[in-house]
């Protein structure tokens, strides 16, 4: 079974791929993660929010997170790119503030939707198809500028593809279903290390009180404190996947006191001991 964590990658990845590793093994990238789908459908699941991928849809996520590969169909097919943290940090100091923000709270694309740009979509492939030309052999010389100046002008044309009455209204949504949007956000970043409604209030600026009414409002009746616990279910089932690692030494990454009280927590959720767990994913 391949390792389910990927801290960084090197160096730019590209692939095209059916994602077929993803589906029994979801996987958390600590990388920028962009998906674009060219064929068939498959639904994207990040732990608590899922995407419905189709052709003409694309992914892009900041910071990576958790990713799984759900019910694709035969013929599912995306193209798929990895950045290595420093070429996309020194890519995005220059780009508008309000484009870094409309891309945290809303990762997904829909190239091929009504009103989009009959160019969009081939303008899209256009740079896939680049990605491919450069990033599927060795480049001796120069790769980190051309790292950079790939990602920083796909970026700028990304920017450019989303139509100026879709960012407004995003920028007028500054309110309560904006910072449900944000507490999601951060709930995929940090719920490895931060399970206390307390630290995603404080972050958001905001009551715990208040939180909790505005993810009422937004999640049909359920509390933080249920995203959370289903996000770092997530999380945990993704490292149980893992047979080097013990359940002690998941436990610790996830920041429990031990294992005990992580096996309490993931039966809690799951209705399964970790052991449990691990035993069916062998039968399946």
């Amino acid at each position: 079974m391949k390792k389910a964590f990927f801290s960084d990658t090197p160096e730019i990845l590209y692939k095209e791929t059916d994602m077929a590793d993803l589906v029994r093994n979801p996987c958390r990238f600590g990388c920028d993660v962009q998906i674009v789908c060219t064929r068939g459908s498959a639904e994207i699941s990040t732990g608590i929010q899922s995407y419905n991928m189709r052709r003409g849809v694309g992914l892009f996520f900041l910071g990576g997170g958790l990713v799984q590969a759900v019910n694709p169909s035969p013929d599912f097919t995306v193209r798929m790119l990895l950045y290595p943290k420093e070429v996309m940090l020194k890519a995005l100091l220059p780009l508008d503030t309000d484009f870094l923000n409309y891309l945290h709270e809303y990762p997904c694309f829909d190239h091929l939707e009504e009103g989009a740009s009959e160019q969009e979509w081939y303008g899209v492939m256009l740079w896939m198809d680049m990605a491919a030309l450069l990033f599927s052999r060795s480049i001796p010389r120069f790769r980190r500028y051309i790292e950079q100046n790939f990602v920083q002008s796909m970026l700028m044309c990304l920017y450019n593809s989303v139509p100026l009455q879709r960012r407004s209204v995003a920028l007028e949504n500054a309110g309560r279903q904006m910072l449900c949007h944000q507490f999601v956000r951060l709930i995929r970043e940090n719920s490895t290390q931060e399970r206390m409604l307390s630290f995603y209030a404080g972050k958001l600026g905001i009551s715990s009180r208040y939180l909790s009414d505005i993810v009422a409002e937004n999640f049909d009746g359920k509390t933080p404190k249920q995203l959370i616990d289903a996000q770092l279910t997530a999380e945990i089932k993704v490292q149980l996947d893992n047979p080097e690692l013990t359940v002690g030494e998941i436990a610790h990454y996830f920041n429990f006191p031990d294992h005990t009280s992580m096996s309490r927590f993931f039966k809690r959720n799951t209705g399964m001991s970790p052991k449990e767990y691990r035993t069916k994913r062998k039968t399946m």
